[in-house]
C-alpha cells in the first residue's frame, strides 16, 4: 500500500453511501445495505411488471428489473450517489455483478448473446463523464462472461433528462433518438438491453423501435431498478 493511500484510508476512509459504514477496499456499498436492498424477484416471474410493460413491442422476448426504486430508500440513495455529484460509477458495476450472481441460476440470461447498455448522447456523456449503463453492463459481464457492444446503437439526438421530464415529455422526447448501425450483424441474435432505472419505459421503447427491422433479433430487457 502506498503512503498516500494509507493516509487517505486513515483520515478519509471510504464509507457506504447508504449507511456510512467504513468499506473494505473492494466494496462500494456495505454488505448489510446490499443484502437489504428491495428485490423484485422478477427473474422468477416471466409474467412480471416489466414484461407486461413491453409485451406489445416487436421483437421483445422477456425482461426484468432487479430492484424496486422508491424515493427515500437505499436503492435511490445508491443510484443517485453513483450517477450524480461527480459520480461513483464503480458502485454500479458492483450492483451489476450482484444482480448477475443472484439471477444467473434462474436461467434469465441463458440465451443472451450480447449485452448492450442504453447509450447516452455524446453531449450528456461529456457532461457526466461516463455512461452509467455501461458500468452496470460491465458488472453483468464480469459474472456472465458475455460481450458488451457499445457500437451498434447510437443516440443521435439529445433529450431532456428523464428524471426531470413529465410523463408526456418522456414518451415523446425520445422518439427517433436512437439508430442501429450495421443491423445485419445482429440478425438472429438475442440482445440484452441494459438500463439503470425503468420508469415509463419510454427510453427502452425508443431503443427497441430503432431495432424493429433487425431480422430475427430477440430483445431482452434488464433494468437495475424499476420505478413505480
Amino acid at each position: 500500500m502506498s503512503l498516500y493511500k494509507y493516509i487517505l484510508d486513515v483520515f478519509f476512509p471510504r464509507t457506504c453511501p447508504a449507511c456510512g459504514q467504513v468499506l473494505a477496499d473492494n466494496e462500494y456499498v456495505c454488505p448489510d445495505c446490499l443484502a437489504g436492498l428491495n428485490r423484485t424477484e422478477q427473474a422468477l416471474n416471466r409474467d412480471n411488471e416489466t414484461e407486461k410493460h413491453f409485451a406489445d413491442v416487436r421483437h421483445f422476448a422477456w425482461g426484468g428489473c432487479w430492484l424496486r426504486y422508491e424515493k427515500g430508500t437505499a436503492v435511490q440513495t445508491l443510484i443517485h450517489h453513483a450517477k450524480f455529484n461527480d459520480g461513483n460509477p464503480p458502485l454500479l458495476r458492483q450492483l451489476g455483478k450482484c444482480a448477475a450472481s443472484e439471477w444467473q441460476e434462474t436461467g434469465f440470461f441463458d440465451e443472451v448473446d450480447v449485452i448492450v447498455p442504453v447509450p447516452l448522447h455524446k453531449r450528456r456523456l461529456i457532461d457526466r463523464g461516463f455512461n452509467q449503463c455501461e458500468y452496470i453492463a460491465q458488472g453483468l459481464s464480469d459474472v456472465l462472461h458475455l460481450p458488451i457492444d457499445t457500437d451498434h446503437i447510437t443516440r443521435d439526438r439529445a433529450t431532456k433528462q428523464q428524471s426531470r421530464s413529465t410523463y408526456t415529455e418522456r414518451q415523446s422526447g425520445v422518439v427517433g433518438a436512437f439508430r442501429v448501425n450495421h443491423p445485419e450483424e445482429w440478425y438472429g441474435k438475442t440482445i440484452m438491453l441494459v438500463d439503470d432505472i425503468i420508469t415509463t419505459g419510454a427510453t427502452m421503447r425508443a431503443v427497441m423501435e430503432a431495432m424493429k427491422d433487425v431480422y430475427g433479433v430477440k430483445i431482452v430487457v434488464f433494468g437495475l431498478a424499476k420505478a413505480k
